[in-house]
């Protein structure tokens, strides 16, 4: 009896331990490391995608260096994008190794971004720097547009938002009069409206009419302001050129995203963007890219992105800062001699004026001579020849064991018996033969 009592009492003993290690695993499962890039495969990608209502999947390639550089960043954001409200995963897939869910994806190029919601994708084809990664696809979470009763917590949203994305704020507007614009443009800002509002806003926003539309980058900065009409032609090209901030850092991103937009750009290049100096000559340019809304800005430092300036002939020690205006195959660019200085504002809008009335030299985007296509991915090409030489000579090596096994496994040759020739050996008939052949 007492055998029975222990036995009923380990199974018991046992059956919780495996009930607490499930309901621990479910935990996980539920609840994993949302601080950190989780790992998926074909097997737990399903799973995933139904267990979390929110998750940014990275599909990439190990051998990929775009991908190589997009994976610190996923891991720099992926923990501020656990602990918003709501909360979304962040995890990648090898896409090149697990080819069925690349194909069901229609992945065709690395790295692919994919946000799924609820189970349902939609392309990210925004920046990759990890604090405008947070930013923009937090903006997928949210509603097209956000309607605010309280300029308290419209107050509040402003402070927790950041200046990455434009924030197109309604005064005293109905939501209707944005909420094509808003659902058209959801991924690349955000959309309030707030029908009241304190005489305070007026100061704070700069604008002195009942109804505006205020573009804003961040709490403080007032980008635009549009008083209508609220509807029509106009109201889309004011949303359309407010979109980019006054001067964008120029990077591979931004560079996709201030072509579409279909303005010349004009981008002041500068030796660096850590001095007063270049503090200025930014300050500068914004308040040029506010004068000249038929231009968009951006800005660049020279040593940063060289392979990007150098169709624009700016030579070897270029003097800086220096400021282009590019338009599809056509630029110009400002004279060696020009000194901005405190004068900056005024050259640009003259620099401006004369790519308007076509009185300054316009020159052709220069392409990369031979041997800047020969020599421009030197690195690649020799890590290429390497791995080529690699596998040539591991399949030579894989050969010569496999004719080694082949040798050892061959079963030997029986031995001739003594009363027969060896094959070596002429008989004795062979002989005679040989012997009457010669003296024929």
């Amino acid at each position: 009896m007492a055998i029975v009592v222990k036995v009923l009492a380990l199974v018991l003993l046992l059956r919780s331990a495996v009930s607490l290690a499930a309901v621990q695993l479910d935990d996980l499962e539920e609840s994993p490391d949302l601080g950190k890039v989780v790992e998926l495969t074909d097997a737990s990608i399903e799973a995933a995608l139904n267990r979390h209502e929110y998750i940014l999947i990275d599909f990439y390639a190990p051998w990929c260096k775009h991908c190589q550089s997009l994976s610190p960043q996923l891991d720099q954001a992926a923990p501020f994008l656990a602990d918003g409200e709501p909360s979304i995963v962040v995890a990648k897939l090898n896409a090149d190794k697990y080819r069925t869910m690349a194909e069901k994806y229609d992945i065709s190029f690395y790295p692919t971004l994919k946000f799924f919601a609820n189970g349902y994708p939609t392309d990210y084809d925004g920046p990759h720097s990890a604090n405008a990664l947070v930013s923009h696809v937090r903006r997928l979470t949210a509603p097209a547009i956000e309607v605010y009763t309280s300029e308290s917590r419209f107050r509040d949203f402003l402070k927790t938002h950041g200046s990455e994305l434009p924030i197109f704020v309604g005064f005293g507007l109905e939501a209707s009069a944005l909420e094509k614009l808003a659902h058209k443009h959801r991924n690349k800002g955000w959309f309030i409206v707030l029908g009241e509002y304190s005489e305070k806003a007026h100061e704070d926003f700069k604008f002195d009419e009942r109804h505006a539309l205020v573009v804003l980058r961040g709490e403080d900065e007032v980008q635009d302001v549009y008083y209508g009409p609220f509807e029509g032609p106009d109201l889309v090209n004011f949303v359309k050129r407010n979109l980019p901030p006054l001067v964008t850092p120029l990077n591979i991103d931004s560079l996709k995203f201030l072509t579409e937009d279909g303005r010349p750009i004009v981008v002041g290049v500068l030796e660096n963007n850590s001095t007063a100096e270049a503090d200025a000559f930014i300050k500068s340019m914004k308040a040029a890219a506010q004068a000249n809304r038929d231009f968009v800005f951006a800005s660049i430092v020279a040593s940063q992105w060289p392979k990007f300036l150098r169709p624009f002939a700016l030579g070897r020690k270029p003097v800086l800062p220096a400021v282009i205006i590019w338009d599809s195959k056509q630029y110009a660019k400002s004279d060696k001699t020009v000194d901005f200085g405190d004068q900056m504002e005024s050259k640009v809008a003259d620099l401006l004026q004369r790519f308007r009335e076509k009185t300054i030299t316009l020159l052709e985007v220069k392409g990369p001579t031979l041997y800047e296509k020969a020599t421009e991915n030197t690195t690649q090409m020799l890590q290429a020849l390497i791995l080529l030489f690699a596998l040539f000579f591991q399949w030579i090596r894989k050969n010569r064991e496999a004719a080694a096994n082949l040798r050892r496994e061959a079963p030997e040759s029986e031995e001739p018996r003594s009363d027969q020739p060896r094959a070596s050996e002429p008989s004795g008939v062979d002989e005679i033969n040989a012997d009457s052949n010669k003296e024929d």
